[in-house]
């Protein structure tokens, strides 16, 4: 893993920690389709000088799985998120954030028939264990809230997908290409939820919510997801998924640094955990998980 990779692990999970308190404060404005929309065409706008470079290479296959990434990567999943953080409890918003990884380890290796050393699955099993200690082993079920705990997880399943498969797009296509195509296959499919969802603009938006989705659209999704296509072409599905437990460690690093608080010893337990299973899932390149699968 090249200084850069590291780097760009380190700054797409910054930026996705802060994404959901940014969440919170634009859905005060924004509905879950319309906010999705709004991300999803702002990234295609900043993207668009890549879509076009040497589009006459590209293939039908290609263009259908930007397509479907598109639609499984960013509509469905961003708008199951938005809602689903609204209509749900901060516990199960933390467990999510904790199933992620498992779910796309557990993908790439049913869909991509990849293999898992024994020190990559402990990692995974003891950064679960670590991100659920940070968000202070929080426990699903309270009534009420089940319609949202629901969309959290197809939410989640979606994010696996999108996970698994855009490491396949990226070796096709350069990253800036893969990014605009499939931002721009969730833009067209977010579109006709918004209009069935029949939420109008609103007349005024407060200049916290506008920054929140400002942040969301520029970078939480533009350069996020720039940085993960780029990083996912070189390294492993499984050391990208490692990486993402360090979401909710940040996310209390950056909540301290905004408004410090008492920290916890569970979250001081899970970010030990995390960190140890960072390095415990650190095989070399030609002992980490590799797709043996015609999807590459």
């Amino acid at each position: 893993m090249s200084t850069f990779d590291l780097l760009s692990l380190w700054a797409m999970n910054v930026i996705w920690a802060g994404s959901y308190p940014a969440m919170a404060i634009a859905q005060m404005s924004f509905s879950a389709s319309l906010l999705t929309l709004i991300r999803l065409g702002t990234g295609t706008l900043v993207m668009v000088p890549f879509l076009w470079h040497h589009a006459r290479h590209w293939s039908g296959r290609s263009i259908l799985q930007m397509m479907f990434l598109g639609v499984i990567g960013f509509s469905l999943p961003l708008v199951l998120q938005t809602q689903g953080l609204k209509d749900s409890t901060p516990a199960m918003a933390a467990i999510s954030i904790a199933l992620e990884p498992l779910i796309t380890s557990l993908m790439g290796r049913i869909l991509l028939k990849q293999r898992l050393s024994p020190s990559r699955r402990w990692a995974l099993v003891i950064a679960a264990f670590g991100a659920w200690a940070v968000a202070g082993f929080p426990r699903p079920g309270v009534r009420g809230y089940t319609r949202g705990d629901l969309l959290l997880l197809f939410s989640i399943m979606c994010f696996g997908v999108y996970n698994v498969y855009s490491s396949s797009l990226s070796r096709q296509l350069n990253p800036g290409q893969a990014v605009a195509g499939t931002f721009l296959g969730g833009f067209l499919g977010v579109l006709p939820i918004w209009f069935l969802s029949g939420v109008p603009w609103p007349r005024t938006i407060p200049t916290s919510s506008l920054l929140a989705t400002l942040y969301l659209a520029f970078i939480g999704t533009a350069l996020a997801y720039f940085l993960w296509m780029r990083t996912v072409a070189r390294i492993s599905v499984a050391a990208m998924a490692l990486f993402l437990y360090l979401q909710p460690v940040l996310g209390v690093v950056l909540s301290q640094l905004i408004t410090p608080t008492h920290v916890s010893g569970s979250f001081l337990v899970g970010s030990a955990a995390v960190l140890v299973a960072l390095y415990m899932g650190r095989d070399k390149e030609k002992n980490a998980i590799s797709p043996v699968s015609s999807h590459t």
